[in-house]
């Protein structure tokens, strides 16, 4: 069984989940759409951006031991010990905008549509940012590991869960751990037949 452990190294972060949706994600075909020059450097400066932010305040990045699998969660915005100042919310969309480059209009939108979205009527619950496994790993055990840790946090905390599936196939995976599908319509990306799934489990012993 592939272990599971807490990480404060963005690189190590950053390289997984760069593996994991550079070349087949249709958010990250919006975002950055391939054939970008330096396409790859651009994405993982909007990755490092953002990952550093969620380490920043209260957020967890939990890594498989051999490095082929991840998942950064953060408080919600109820659940959070300390407001984010507005400050360090400014310092991060200032931090997108140095690292993207052509693709700073697009990610800075993306993380708009991630804030006026997000749901603030939910129960308790963390909200899972990125999820990710190497795809020369996806047999090899990784996803079943983070997501057991996943339960063992939610149990631990009494904390239900929260994200935004980037394609149909990453939300079958997501319901088959008993996510449901919430709103009427996915988050849609302009100028584009994409969307973000919105998904939540309630927390344990929870009703719905």
């Amino acid at each position: 069984m592939n272990e599971v452990k807490t990480s404060t190294d963005v690189d190590v972060v950053v390289d997984i989940l760069t593996a994991a949706f550079l070349e087949d994600d249709p958010v990250v075909d919006w975002l950055i759409p391939p054939g970008t020059p330096e396409r790859e450097r651009y994405f993982r400066g909007f990755l490092r951006a953002w990952v550093t932010f969620m380490l920043d305040h209260e957020g967890t990045a939990i890594v498989t031991a051999d490095h082929t699998g991840v998942i950064v969660w953060e408080p919600s915005p109820s659940e959070r010990k300390t407001p984010v100042p507005p400050e360090d919310e400014e310092a991060f969309l200032a931090d997108i905008a140095a690292s993207t480059g052509p693709a700073e209009k697009r990610c800075l939108h993306l993380i708009e549509l991630l804030d006026t979205h997000y749901p603030r009527d939910l129960p308790p619950h963390g909200h899972i940012a990125l999820a990710a496994v190497r795809p020369e790993a996806q047999g090899d055990g990784a996803r079943a590991a983070l997501t057991d840790e996943l339960v063992r946090l939610s149990l631990t905390l009494g904390l239900g869960g929260y994200c935004e599936a980037s394609s149909e196939r990453s939300a079958m995976l997501w319901e088959r751990l008993g996510m449901k599908r919430i709103g009427d319509d996915p988050i849609p990306l302009p100028e584009s037949e994409v969307g973000l799934i919105p998904m939540f489990i309630p927390p344990p012993g929870a009703q719905g």
